[in-house]
């Protein structure tokens, strides 16, 4: 079984990205909206530290720019990280993120669903990360009880 990594920032992310499972699951009135902010909170912190591990910037951390996502995304397209059509859609997601409060009717579960699948491929693509659903089902669980 793949359970949540010994590695601190690969943890965080994981974390993030199930509490925004657990989250959907809820039934709670306002839990697509949390979900997605936190998912999306789980893709920035992929591709912000992928990109500060790697040197892969110019932009330093405590840059204003360093929290800039559309930069982000260009630079892990350029290095093959990720698929043209999967920087859109992640890019459209986050977009929505943006503007959560001024249209959180658009925030179905399916598309709160689809936002999970897009990070867990980034997770694949920058940390080498792969999980069964059943793995994921396992951490998720695991974390509720927590």
């Amino acid at each position: 079984m793949t359970s949540i990594t010994n590695d601190p920032l690969l943890k965080s992310i994981i974390e993030q990205l199930c509490y925004g499972v657990i989250l959907i699951k809820s039934g709670l009135k306002s839990a697509n909206e949390m979900a997605f902010i936190s998912i999306d909170n789980a893709a920035m912190t992929a591709l912000s530290n992928y990109i500060k591990i790697n040197n892969l910037s110019e932009v330093k951390s405590d840059d204003e720019s360093f929290n800039n996502f559309d930069l982000f995304l260009e630079i892990i397209l350029k290095q093959n990280k990720i698929r043209k059509f999967e920087m859109k859609d992640i890019k459209k997601f986050h977009d929505l993120r943006k503007n959560l409060f001024r249209q959180p009717d658009v925030i179905i579960t399916e598309v709160v669903n689809e936002y999970v699948v897009l990070v867990k491929i980034l997770l694949a693509y920058l940390y080498n990360y792969r999980a069964t659903k059943s793995e994921w089902g396992q951490m998720v669980k695991k974390l509720q009880k927590n």
